[in-house]
């Protein structure tokens, strides 16, 4: 199972995020990283972890803001990973662009993504590889401006996007993300189990080892972490049971 520290930038910082609460989000305060600039977390996260690739969420883009593409390319020239680049991906020509800033993946959420055909477009102008979908969740549901996808059951939303050719995902709970109250285990054992096919990267609430080698168990490709890290809930040590 892959380890994928996150990377969250608001105003070309690294900030805290908590429940989805993006109006209060701070910067970061981490017990590896001496501040919140985005190229000395993302180093001492590497330097914890020994991890290959980020996620990078950019808050800014996604609550309406122009994309920090230069952050981006910052950080993929600074640092030896690859990144995922969320950057309120909804049509090709964001995509393009967030691979030409230095993303090995584009992200395309559900929480922007405002209809099927765009996803169509997106899917058809990357390969596969290139390309992550995330089933952005709150309280159970799908949060989406798609009609196809608003408010759908996450596992009904998870078999749409993989009959339009998707196949590697993010299963986001964003309403468990900096709570440490643990995963939305029913929600990624289900998925593991029903969609064994396709890769899910499951993120929100992890707090324990325990956490990790459950998710582990469950044959999800990858786990997405950042505040037991900076909170020392989780250590570098703990990270070596679940290495590949």
């Amino acid at each position: 199972m892959r380890i994928i520290p996150v990377i969250d930038l608001m105003k070309g910082e690294v900030v805290q995020a908590i429940r989805g609460d993006r109006a209060n989000y701070r910067p970061v305060q981490s017990v590896l990283a001496r501040d919140a600039q985005p190229l000395s977390v993302a180093r001492a996260l590497q330097d914890a972890t020994g991890c290959d690739e980020f996620y990078i969420a950019d808050l800014d883009a996604i609550m309406g803001g122009q994309p920090q593409w230069n952050v981006v390319r910052e950080m993929a020239d600074g640092v030896r990973a690859k990144l995922s680049v969320d950057a309120a991906i909804a049509d090709t020509a964001k995509a393009m662009k967030a691979i030409e800033a230095g993303a090995e993946r584009a992200i395309v959420c559900s929480e922007t993504l405002q209809d099927l055909d765009e996803s169509r477009a997106i899917r058809g102008a990357l390969p596969a590889e290139r390309l992550l979908f995330s089933i952005d969740v709150v309280k159970g549901r799908v949060r989406s401006r798609c009609p196809a996808l608003h408010d759908a059951d996450p596992l009904a939303a998870l078999d749409l996007m993989a009959r339009q050719g998707w196949s590697q995902f993010i299963i986001l709970t964003l309403d468990l993300v900096g709570t440490g109250g643990g995963p939305a285990w029913s929600l990624v054992k289900e998925a593991s189990s029903r969609f064994p096919e396709i890769s899910i990267i499951a993120g929100g609430g992890v707090r324990t080892p325990q956490d990790l080698q459950q998710l582990a168990s469950m044959n999800v490709s990858g786990v997405l972490i950042a505040t037991s890290l900076h909170r020392g809930w989780i250590t570098p040590q703990d990270l070596q049971a679940v290495r590949p």
